[in-house]
């Protein structure tokens, strides 16, 4: 089957499923699938399919009818400049945090030199954007998972930052703070009564853990 037939196929399965946006999300996933952009994808449209690119792209189309976010499928997530590697263990970075690197650049200069603790880091994307934005900063960032520390430390050094954070594994009650010019933070705030109003892909998903603590 060629690109053409298999992408309209795919979004009549997440059409059925209520899947909003099945056209752009099956064009993502046939992307991931095959290794190429999406332009390529549009070039190409009449090639036909290799069988294992055919196995990939439906066994993608399947997760996500099921609801499972796109980031997770992809690993991967736009965060304020950057590209942060996501899975099932942590947070799904949101554009609305990125509200707090707004707010720090608008109260720090870029070129200060601060030192910053970022409470329940998840995939460390708050902490590393603001490193990437003032070079001249250092961070430590703490999580309480070990997974989600294996996570940040991975972006870290995607973003080739590994020389100017550091990332713990550690509860707030049981780290040593010590001083520091700045603290962020994202943390669970989400009632658990709520949790039932959130979309299912939020809900049956992301960590929850992250969400209501």
């Amino acid at each position: 089957m060629n690109i053409e037939n298999t992408l309209n196929n795919a979004v009549k399965i997440l059409n059925k499923s209520k899947i909003k946006n099945s056209i752009l999300d099956s064009e993502i996933l046939l992307s991931q699938a095959i290794n190429r952009d999406r332009k390529y994808i549009f070039l190409n449209s009449k090639e036909n399919l290799k069988q294992k690119y055919s196995k990939n792209f439906n066994n993608l189309i399947a997760r996500r009818r099921k609801g499972e976010p796109i980031a997770y499928l992809i690993n991967k997530k736009e965060f304020w400049k950057q590209s942060f590697y996501v899975d099932q263990n942590v947070l799904i970075p949101r554009p609305d945090t990125e509200l707090i690197i707004e707010q720090v650049l608008k109260l720090f200069l870029k070129n200060s030199k601060l030192q910053i603790l970022d409470i329940g880091t998840g995939s460390g994307c708050i902490l590393l954007s603001l490193l990437k934005e003032m070079p001249n900063c250092y961070g430590i960032g703490i999580d309480i998972l070990k997974k989600s520390i294996n996570i940040s430390n991975f972006n870290a050094k995607m973003l080739q930052l590994t020389n100017k954070v550091k990332f713990y594994q550690s509860d707030v009650d049981n780290f040593k703070i010590g001083k520091y010019d700045l603290i962020v933070s994202n943390p669970p705030y989400i009632e658990e009564l709520s949790l039932k109003y959130l979309e299912n892909d939020v809900v049956y998903f992301e960590p929850k853990l992250a969400l209501n603590g």
